[in-house]
Order: C-alpha cells, then structure tokens, then sequence
C-alpha cells in the first residue's frame, strides 16, 4: 500500500488539548519519548486531555487533510469511528540523529491513544494488520537503520522516510515477517484486536523469546534486501555493541545463513 506519514497533535499549537494533571476522565497524550522499538510502555506522557475535545479536533483536522482525502473515500472519512486513533498504529520517533545508538525507534500503539508530532504515525488505505506489522518489522530492522542512518541528521524527517526503500514486495516473506512482529508487539490486551486480526497470540513473551523473535525478522528482512552475509557483517559495523551486542550478531548471522 502507499504509505504517508501523519501526525495528530502538536505539542505547542494544540497544547491547550492537553495541559490537564491525570484524571479517570482524561486519555494519556504520548510523544516520542513515550514508547521505544516494540516498547509501547506510555512512561512520561507529555500530558492529559478530554478523550471528546480531542477526537473533535482530530475529526476537523482529518477533514481538510489532502493526504486523508487522497487515500479514503468522503464516506469513511465523514465517519468518527473510522479515525485511526480507534485501531493500533505504527508510529515512530521524529527526534533521531545518525550518532545515536539506532536511529529508526518504530512501535505499533495501542488504540485510544492521542500522538503529538514528535511521534507520527502511518495512514495506508485498506492494509491489514500483518502488512502493518511487515512495515514496522522492516523499520525496525538493522538493515532499515543502516539505510536511514546514511540521510538521517536531527530529524527522521518525511521526506527521508518517503525516499527510503523498503524491501520488494517481490520475493519477500512479508507474511511470515508481519506475522512474527505482529506477535512481538501483542504484548498485552490494548492489542487483542490487532492480535486476532493478525492471528497471532496475545500476551506477554520473555526476553530470550522476544530477543529471538527479533533476531529472525532482522534475519528476513536482510535477506530480503538481498544482502549477502559479508554485507550484513558490514552492516553490523555501524552500530555500537551496546547497541548491537555481539552475541545477537551472532544470532541473527545464524538464522541468516539458516534461511
């Protein structure tokens, strides 16, 4: 599908929107600091607001978007329930510099939960929940980081992420990538939804499987971009090993050379 990057809310226009102390009444704002890759922890949100007045501006933003108008049809989009704050999405951290530890921090978030623009997210028209999950595999990969930290300076702005390629569809295991992230991020019930429609389980996964589960996506994707293995060991050059220890290197050339 085409994909567009999109964002919600701004964090100083729209500040009015979120400006309240917690309240039972009141929904979590999420910036980008407030998830990390596959981590959809919500810590240090960047405040709270009425769920009613929120979803009212969004519905007025959606309406004059020209991105929104160009990928749906003025049925769906006359729709509330058809925004998609309703349904998890993948968003990513706008803030990133080539010098950081990895430079992609994608996550899919769970429904209900407003985003400012440190953290955009994805709008496709009609794809489904494993092709999302295959997308945010793919940014997560070290292959993509690699990729983006060639362009990436401050900002993983919109226009290095729309020049940035992701893997040919052709020849690639999208299903069995979309399906193995999709189970890493149904990590609790705000993604039973996402979970069923992916028919993937939900629930949490400990670290020595969530840490296999990644290792074999990034050995998907790197296949997928057809790399060879000396590329790949190349590719790991560019990464601390803080940041890429060497034993998940390890890991990750193993399933590689299993596939």
């Amino acid at each position: 599908p085409h994909l567009a990057p999109y964002t919600e809310l701004h964090e100083a226009r729209q500040r009015a929107l979120f400006t309240h102390p917690p309240d039972e009444r009141r929904i979590p704002v999420w910036k980008g600091r407030s998830f990390d890759r596959y981590m959809p922890h919500g810590k240090d949100p960047i405040g709270y607001g009425d769920k009613d007045r929120i979803l009212s501006f969004l519905q007025n933003k959606r309406s004059n978007s020209h991105v929104f108008r160009r990928l749906f049809t003025q049925e769906i989009l006359s729709e509330v329930t058809t925004l998609p704050i309703f349904s998890a999405r993948v968003a990513f951290r706008d803030a990133s510099r080539a010098t950081d530890s990895i430079t992609v921090r994608a996550c899919l978030i769970p429904p209900n939960v407003p985003l400012t623009h440190t953290a955009p997210y994805l709008i496709a028209s009609g794809w489904s929940a494993v092709t999302k999950a295959f997308v945010l595999g793919a940014m997560n990969s070290i292959s993509f980081d690699w990729l983006a930290r060639r362009y990436v300076e401050n900002h993983l702005t919109y226009f290095i992420l729309n020049s940035l390629m992701f893997p040919p569809l052709t020849n690639t295991p999208w299903r069995e990538i979309g399906t193995l992230t999709a189970r890493l991020s149904c990590s609790d019930d705000r993604f039973a939804a996402f979970a069923a429609e992916a028919g993937v389980e939900c629930g949490p996964l400990g670290d020595v499987r969530r840490q296999d589960l990644r290792a074999e996506i990034d050995a998907l994707v790197a296949r997928a971009y057809g790399l060879t293995e000396d590329e790949l060991r190349f590719i790991f050059t560019d990464f601390t090993e803080n940041a890429v220890p060497p034993a998940y290197r390890q890991q990750v050339l193993d399933k590689f050379a299993r596939l």
